[in-house]
This record gives structure tokens, C-alpha cells and sequence, in this order.
């Protein structure tokens, strides 16, 4: 086996596919193809696959004539950056995009804030809840605390959550903790991993509403991957704004 084929895990059921991205030894670096997951294991453990991962769902976005509200997106992981940048693309949102490790992020948010002057902010990448750990202690997770210090940095930026809505979390993060740190939108209710276009399809769907309405939450969580289980939210108001005079 070498970088780049994709793998499952046997001892997992073989239920996520994989792309080796490292080897360290004996150890086996694996990324999830879809999945926001860093994994390892060791090659016995490993099988080659052709399976291709579950294919998305058909997504689209119909609005009325529009300006559309703007993201900014933070990652920490290159791959999954890459495809949110191709997502909001294909949505026709505007977004930048950057690539930091989640321990940079709160000490880049408020630069960049300033800089692109979003009504949307993304802040995602990778995450764990550490196995036999205490759920309700940030310090347990793999980087939860950095992104409560990254919203809070960007809540220093603006603290209206109608006026900076906040998208926050990867797989298995602290999701009631983000939320209390001031993000809108977080993951992980249930503890369990995303998809890595969760957070753009969060922040597209947002981006069109419309100014004048509330968002619908359950419809929104509705288009995620796994609903309420790996993401949820708070009240928050759309940020479209439609263009007038409208088309006879």
C-alpha cells in the first residue's frame, strides 16, 4: 500500500473510505475521503477498495434576485478547503477561502474580518472527542477549545449574531460549548463525524435567505449529512437582499 490509494478499516466494517496520506513506520496516516476524519491504523488492518464514496445529494439554491450574503471561510485541513471552494463556486456564493491550523485561527479571524467584512463565517477542519473522556470538558477534545477561541476572538469583531453569523465545528466537537461561545451554527450534537460540505451548504443556505426572514433551522440541518445528529443551531436571520425594481 502506498499514499494516495484508498482504504477501509476492516475492524470498523469497512464503512469509511479512506485516502492514505502519510506513512509513519508501521503506521498508516489516513484522511476520510468525505468524512472530516483523521484516522490511523496499521496496514493489517487495512484493505485496498474501489468503492467510491456515498455520492452527495443533489444540491441546489433557488432564489429571487439577489445580493447574496458572503463568506469567509478558515479550514484546517487543505483537501477539504479545496472542495468547500469548489462548492460555493458551483452555489454561486462568494467566498475566501484560507487554509490555517485550528490552533492559528483565533489569532487570524479579527484580520480577516476586518479585511473581507463577511456576513458569514466558517470555521472548521478537523476535531475528536479523545476516547474514555468527559464529553462535557473542552479540554477532551482534539480541538474544540480552539475553535471556542476563535469565535470568541471573531465575536470581539461583532457581537451581533444577525450581523455575523458564526458556523463552527468539525467531526465529534463540542457542539454545546460552541454554541455558548457564540456561534450560530456548530456540530457535533450527537458526537459523531461530518461531512466535509456540511458548514458550505450550512453557510449557502443562510447566505440566501432572505434579510427580512428568519431562517429555517430544521430545513437547513434537514440538508446536512447526518440532520440533527451532526449539526444544530440557534435563531438567525437570512442576509439576502433582494434587488428591486423585480422584472415585469
Amino acid at each position: 500500500m502506498k499514499i494516495g490509494d484508498f482504504v477501509t478499516r476492516k475492524k470498523y466494517n469497512k464503512d469509511i473510505v479512506f485516502e492514505i496520506i502519510d506513512i509513519e513506520g508501521d503506521k498508516f496516516i489516513l484522511r476520510g475521503v468525505q468524512l472530516r476524519l483523521i484516522a490511523d491504523s496499521t496496514e493489517d488492518d487495512l484493505e485496498i477498495t474501489d468503492a467510491k464514496p456515498i455520492e452527495e445529494e443533489p444540491f441546489t439554491i433557488i432564489r429571487e434576485a439577489s445580493i447574496r450574503g458572503k463568506v469567509l471561510h478558515l479550514d484546517g485541513d487543505k483537501k477539504y478547503l479545496s472542495m468547500c471552494e469548489q462548492k460555493y463556486k458551483e452555489l454561486n456564493i462568494r467566498a475566501d477561502c484560507y487554509y490555517f491550523k485550528e490552533e492559528e485561527m483565533r489569532f487570524k479571524v479579527g484580520e480577516l474580518l476586518n479585511k473581507h467584512k463577511p456576513q458569514i463565517l466558517v470555521l472548521t477542519g478537523h476535531d475528536a472527542l479523545r476516547k474514555e473522556k468527559d464529553r462535557n470538558s473542552v479540554t477532551d477534545y482534539q480541538h474544540s477549545v480552539d475553535y471556542v477561541d476563535a469565535i470568541k476572538a471573531a465575536r470581539q469583531y461583532e457581537d451581533d449574531k444577525d450581523k455575523l453569523i458564526i458556523i463552527a465545528g468539525a467531526c465529534q466537537s463540542y457542539y454545546e460549548m460552541l454554541l455558548a461561545s457564540g456561534a450560530n451554527f456548530a456540530s457535533s450534537p450527537k458526537r459523531i463525524n461530518i461531512h466535509a460540505l456540511d458548514p458550505v451548504y450550512v453557510a449557502s443556505l443562510v447566505a440566501s435567505e432572505s434579510v427580512r426572514k428568519y431562517c429555517n433551522i430544521e430545513d437547513i440541518i434537514g440538508k446536512t449529512s447526518h440532520k440533527q445528529e451532526g449539526m444544530g443551531g440557534i435563531d438567525t436571520k437570512g442576509v439576502a437582499r433582494k434587488i428591486y425594481p423585480t422584472r415585469g
